[in-house]
């Protein structure tokens, strides 16, 4: 049996652990251990243990993390060995495509120097797959910006797999694009022995990066995610993962000058017909989110602001999840994976449009007009990777604040089905409203904002129609 075979089971049966457990994660909202490994989550986070872990895992082993606990490689592996079989086809040689790979990448870094985390969030790994796994199991909670971004990556990933297999890896992501440029310079790498090579063709028609240049008899460690498909598949055991590279039995047959994937010139020269423009990507993304947005205005205005003496009540500031230390470091560290929205028994979590800003497009925001925060319930925040929510204990999540109830005397009702209404005050898990009366003897609640702890269960229960009586807004 080939050596190679336990170990690429072995690599396939982690990447399968790794995967299933995050989606699992992100259905039943517990924490898991794999979300934390991924390395946006940790910069994030600024949980420099992984880092230093994937950073000397790629020194010396290369590309590991791609073919092990990434879950959109998983994912691509998944559909393109489907779509090889299907198709019955088979994969070449393909140049890198250099350009498009750092404007990606570039992309990427000036939106995090800038705060746009909107992209951040569509480019991320993780996060896009934990997206797709919350738009599947909660598609009414994730909200329509979330769907529509779920069902557009889905559809890209799958088209890019069944076409070029690990393309979205090795030219669309950032965290592969840095890796790649890290493996360069690994000490573990896939070589190929000339003495021993039949020049089959093997080990390139199974390789999903594309990256096995069998004229030259070189692989191109930059887009090389160690999957060990090519030396399990190659019959003479000519491609091998070793330190340093096979000295050739006739040394005036080696091929003189720089190797494809390697050299500078190359990289330069590389072929360009498979690039896209970039500013056609950041077009289509941003009129998406514009669309969404612009969905949600015309379908606000189909209502009257004003019926009967009724006036819709907007918060001044939207409200974050319980947990969140700040607005601004919870935008920051936020990548809108999705998983607080799916962990959210209530569906009061969705992804927000415009509420934080078109930058911030996609972070979950609460939505009090469908729903509450469950006063017993701190699942949000333990399955946050980011630390954008941080931990709390019911007692520390009974007793902080996230927003205040504003009280419009406007729109009550006094009486529903010709009994007093109290329903706002009965439903108060803090008993921080009350009734009281004015000059005129008319009854109207009253928020006391030491107790309030902006939960929503007033806002909810309000019967005040055509709106609510009660809005309630982020501090």
């Amino acid at each position: 049996m080939n050596r190679y075979r336990p170990i690429r089971y072995g690599r396939i049966a982690v990447q399968t652990i790794a995967a299933v457990a995050i989606a699992v994660a992100v259905v039943v909202g517990t924490p898991c251990i794999f979300s934390h490994m991924q390395i946006i989550p940790a910069v994030a986070a600024c949980s420099g243990l992984w880092l230093i872990v994937w950073l000397l895992s790629t020194l010396v082993f290369g590309r590991i993390y791609c073919s092990t606990v990434c879950p959109v490689g998983a994912l691509t592996d998944l559909i393109s060995a489907v779509a090889r079989r299907w198709k019955k086809s088979h994969y070449s040689y393909c140049s890198p495509s250099t350009r498009t790979r750092i404007s990606f990448l570039g992309i990427a870094a000036i939106s995090a120097v800038t705060g746009i985390s909107t992209i951040i969030a569509v480019l991320d790994p993780y996060s896009a797959f934990a997206r797709i796994v919350a738009a599947c199991a909660r598609p009414a909670a994730i909200g329509l910006a979330g769907l529509i971004v779920a069902a557009a990556t889905l559809a890209a990933i799958v088209t890019l797999a069944s076409w070029r297999g690990r393309l979205v890896c090795n030219t669309i992501c950032p965290v592969g694009s840095t890796l790649g440029f890290i493996s360069r310079l690994s000490l573990y790498h896939a070589d190929i022995n000339t003495d021993l090579c039949t020049n089959c063709g093997r080990c390139a028609d199974v390789c999903p990066s594309q990256c096995i240049n069998t004229t030259d008899h070189v692989v191109d460690m930059s887009r090389c995610v160690v999957c060990f498909d090519c030396m399990d598949a190659c019959p003479s055991a000519a491609i091998t993962y070793r330190r340093g590279r096979h000295q050739l039995s006739i040394p005036m047959m080696m091929r003189i000058g720089n190797s494809a994937g390697v050299s500078a010139t190359n990289m330069s020269s590389a072929d360009t017909s498979t690039a896209k423009p970039i500013d056609r990507r950041s077009f289509i993304l941003t009129g998406v989110i514009s669309a969404a947005a612009a969905t949600e205005a015309f379908a606000s205005k189909l209502a009257p602001d004003f019926v009967a003496g009724a006036v819709k009540l907007y918060p001044l500031n939207h409200v974050t999840p319980p947990g969140t230390s700040s607005r601004e470091d919870y935008i920051r560290r936020c990548t809108s994976c999705g998983a607080c929205i799916a962990a959210c028994p209530t569906g009061v979590l969705t992804s927000s449009v415009k509420q934080y800003g078109l930058r911030h497009a996609l972070t979950p925001v609460m939505d009090f007009d469908s729903s509450y925060c469950d006063y017993n319930c701190t699942r949000c925040t333990e399955v946050c990777p980011t630390k954008a929510i941080v931990p709390l204990t019911l007692a520390e999540k009974r007793n902080t604040p996230i927003g205040s109830a504003r009280v419009s005397p406007t729109n009550c009702m006094l009486f529903v089905n010709g009994t007093p209404c109290s329903r706002c005050a009965d439903v108060c898990p803090k008993r921080a409203i009350s009734f009281i009366s004015d000059s005129q003897g008319r009854t109207s609640p009253t928020v006391e904002p030491r107790l309030c702890i902006g939960c929503g269960h007033c806002s909810n229960a309000c019967p005040a129609e055509p709106y609510s009586a009660i809005v309630i807004e982020g501090i």
